[in-house]
């Protein structure tokens, strides 16, 4: 089932290249927040942005959460792998790509179920919301730590990653919409850097 999964993503990668997908992660991201912002009237950054996935422009919040959680997760098959060098424990990996799927996973569920006020809808969004934001802080600080290790990256992305981190953990603590937009930003900004630094080094261009 492994070596199958491993000859899908080849093929995969052979049309559409790893790093691409990163980057259609946070375009699709951006689009359906934007066209979302464009389509309700009286919206601020003074608002959760989950509100999105129940205004008027709720088909396009959602589905751009849906599909930028998707390619997320290919892109991350495709990363992940490249972070492996001697000094990292197999486990070690396997348990930050783990945690990466598991967070793209509950990131589609986001989209899959809005926010809809006084429904069960409002507490599924919750829950899957949550251990989204739980297992992400997890796999980038474990990418973060895996990129210290790494030669094949930048202190830069590292750091950043960190940085993300504590802005993730701060919004967990505080639930303030500002810093949930700050910490949007933040995860576009880190995903993009990323995705971007690998598409430019053409050793790191390879094939599963």
């Amino acid at each position: 089932m492994l070596e199958e999964s491993k000859i899908i993503l080849k093929k995969l990668f052979k049309v559409i290249p790893g790093p691409y997908w990163g980057i259609l992660s946070m375009i699709v991201n951006m689009l359906g927040v934007i066209i979302a912002i464009l389509m309700t009237p009286g919206y601020s950054m003074n608002h959760m942005i989950s509100k999105l996935g129940y205004s008027p422009g709720a088909l396009f919040f959602n589905l751009g959460m849906i599909f930028s959680g998707l390619f997320a997760l290919v892109f991350y098959l495709y990363f992940v792998p490249i972070l492996n060098n001697a000094d990292i424990k197999v486990g070690l990996l396997r348990t930050a790509l783990g945690l990466a799927i598991s967070s793209c996973i509950f990131f589609i569920l986001v989209g899959v179920f809005p926010s809809i006020a006084n429904s069960y809808l409002e507490l599924v969004h919750g829950v899957v919301s949550m251990l989204c934001l739980i297992s992400g802080t997890m796999y980038k600080s474990l990418f973060g730590y895996l990129m210290l290790k790494s030669k094949k990256f930048l202190k830069l992305h590292a750091y950043s990653a960190m940085i993300v981190v504590i802005i993730e953990v701060i919004f967990l603590l505080t639930w303030i919409p500002l810093i949930e937009w700050v910490m949007n930003f933040a995860i576009i900004y880190w995903i993009s850097v990323i995705s971007f630094y690998v598409f430019a080094k053409k050793e790191l261009r390879y094939f599963l």
